[in-house]
């Protein structure tokens, strides 16, 4: 008889045996659909907050920040070198014939959030006139726009459902002065909806800044993109870095998806240790209850190595419907499911990806619970079925 045919005799009868030994089987499962279900879950968070941070990013846009800035904190952008960038060529501009260019900077307003009411340092954003004009996705939903010169600002919608003090008239104390909402925005759930937004020269007059943190500019085209970062490259006046939206964005976000992503591997691979020795227990003990079996199949002529593929095979057929019950509770009870670590709101996110991860997870937690119980099986006496016989 050929491998293949050996593996398969050896697998259909040990199938039939599952309902025998259901208990443990359902053990397995339940262990493997913990260990997928809190992983999937957990990574949803990181994938959530991609899907914020990347949510209307243009190929038409990049952004530029001062040479070797890792994050919007970390730049700094003086008039003249703006100035240089809107002369840059590439540029897409107005009716009135003006480069379609906005400036932002940063700073902390602390506020107090609803649930918790624990104090946060929220980014307050000064931006310039053109601001709206870029980003064309951050409209009013209530309220008014803030004006020039005066201590006024807008707070994002989902900002204003997390934090106290944010409602239309509502006055915000910062930096001696006080400030009044005086609208709200949408920005089609991108992660914009989670600032507080005022005019430039305002907030930099009231906390004493002159330069600002970020650029974004619109081209004429994506293809424009290599053009504009090599002329700013050449001009020896400037020392930027030029960046599509969607690269910025993502280095921005990396420190806090990065967290999200460690502390939920860390903790699935805890939880899959766990699940790898109940595997190990659960396959042990079948491949003992089947010792008398197997020797006979050796003694009537089956192979080794048709024996351990046989009970690798089955401690990851058993992993896979725990997968499966996994990723479906996680995709049920989480996809969509709006929270607020870290003072961001956004929504998880249960992607087929992310699924198809979890049942990699049980596959190798199944071959890994199955490897040594298979060993074990291999090694069986073939003189231990004659003694039976």
């Amino acid at each position: 008889m050929s491998l293949i045919r050996q593996i398969a005799a050896l697998m259909q009868m040990s199938l039939r045996g599952v309902p025998r030994r259901l208990v443990a089987s359902l053990v397995t499962l339940v262990g493997i659909a913990c260990v997928v279900g809190v992983l999937v879950s957990m990574l949803s968070m990181g994938v959530g907050v991609r899907q914020l941070a990347l949510k209307d990013s243009r190929t038409d846009r990049v952004i530029v920040s001062s040479k070797g800035a890792q994050n919007i904190v970390a730049s700094n952008l003086d008039i003249a070198t703006v100035a240089a960038i809107g002369n840059a060529p590439g540029i897409r501009r107005d009716a009135e014939g003006k480069p379609l260019l906005a400036t932002r900077m940063v700073e902390l307003a602390d506020m107090r959030k609803k649930s918790n009411h624990v104090r946060s340092n929220l980014p307050l954003f000064g931006v310039s006139a053109q601001f709206f004009q870029v980003r064309p996705e951050i409209r009013l939903s209530g309220g008014r726009m803030f004006r020039p010169g005066l201590h006024e600002m807008i707070v994002g919608e989902s900002r204003q459902a997390l934090y106290e003090g944010l409602e239309l008239g509502n006055k915000v104390r910062l930096h001696g002065a006080d400030w009044t909402i005086v609208g709200q925005f949408d920005a089609h759930g991108s992660a914009f909806e989670n600032d507080l937004i005022g005019d430039a020269d305002t907030i930099g007059s009231a906390f004493g800044r002159t330069t600002v943190q970020e650029v974004t500019v619109v081209l004429d085209s994506p293809r424009g993109y290599d053009a504009f970062a090599e002329a700013l490259a050449a001009n020896p006046a400037v020392r930027v870095d030029v960046k599509h939206e969607s690269d910025w964005i993502a280095m921005n976000f990396k420190p806090l998806t990065g967290l999200l992503d460690f502390i939920s591997y860390f903790v699935a691979a805890v939880m899959a240790i766990g699940a790898s020795l109940g595997a190990l227990n659960v396959m042990y003990s079948i491949v003992d209850a089947r010792n008398r079996e197997i020797a006979t199949l050796r003694a009537i002529g089956f192979g080794a190595s048709p024996v351990v593929v046989s009970v690798i095979l089955e401690s990851m057929l058993l992993a896979l419907p725990g997968a499966l019950l996994g990723g479906l509770i996680a995709w049920a009870w989480f996809n969509g499911h709006a929270v607020s670590p870290f003072g961001l709101g956004f929504k998880l996110a249960v992607t087929p990806a992310l699924i198809e991860l979890g049942i990699v997870w049980a596959l190798v937690i199944g071959l890994i619970g199955g490897l040594l119980p298979a060993l074990r099986a291999a090694r069986v006496p073939v003189a231990t079925a004659l003694r039976a016989t």
